[in-house]
């Protein structure tokens, strides 16, 4: 399926019907990995909480780094097709949950790093923000994942964040910092400390 082809919607009733047709967006390029990991500080026995983790590509790389992964989605056909593919993994776990509208998730933490990889833009930011924050121990970090709305071609400028929102995320927080992923930095992290 072709990503531009993606309407923005939050609703758990739109992404199972993509996912239950196939739909599979881009796995992280070892560029995005490398760099995710750097600036994260990732290392063995840490706990991760992947957020919206869709098939589990990101959440099964990190378990491979020796991290302790949960990856949530409120997406069932999405959590089913992780859990089968990923499945016999020690340090990775799935659960279905939309970490916004529904109850607190089953207590992960305290989580070093929250990832939220191509999923933030669709979450309900200051509600999801405030449970980060009691989620992360002291100094921990929230990495995120997205493109530049305004960098964006024409017909998928919906997408992503754009520049202003990205500038916002810096406000309470101890540390903001963001790298590109791409040459043309349309495709970025962005790193909080708690």
């Amino acid at each position: 399926m072709n990503i531009t082809s993606l309407h923005e919607a939050r609703t758990p009733e739109y992404w199972d019907r993509l996912y239950g047709v196939g739909y599979t967006p881009d796995p992280p390029s070892d560029f995005e990995r490398q760099m995710l990991r750097a600036y994260t500080g990732a290392e063995s026995g840490m706990r991760v909480l992947d957020v919206g983790c869709g098939k589990g590509q990101l959440s099964a790389h990190m378990a491979d780094w020796g991290l302790t992964v949960t990856g949530v989605d409120f997406s069932l056909p999405a959590i089913k097709v992780a859990r089968d593919m990923h499945s016999g993994r020690e340090l990775l776990d799935f659960r279905l949950h939309d970490v916004t509208a529904g109850p607190l998730v089953p207590d992960p933490g305290p989580v070093d790093i929250v990832v939220c990889r191509l999923s933030y833009e669709f979450i309900d930011r200051p509600h999801f923000e405030e449970r980060v924050r009691r989620w992360l121990r002291p100094g921990g970090i929230l990495h995120i994942t997205t493109t530049v709305s305004e960098l964006m071609p024409q017909g998928v400028a919906h997408r992503g964040l754009p520049r202003a929102r990205i500038n916002e995320l810096r406000a309470g927080w101890a540390r903001m910092t963001w790298y590109s992923i791409t040459q043309d930095s349309s495709f970025i992290g962005i790193v909080v400390k708690k």
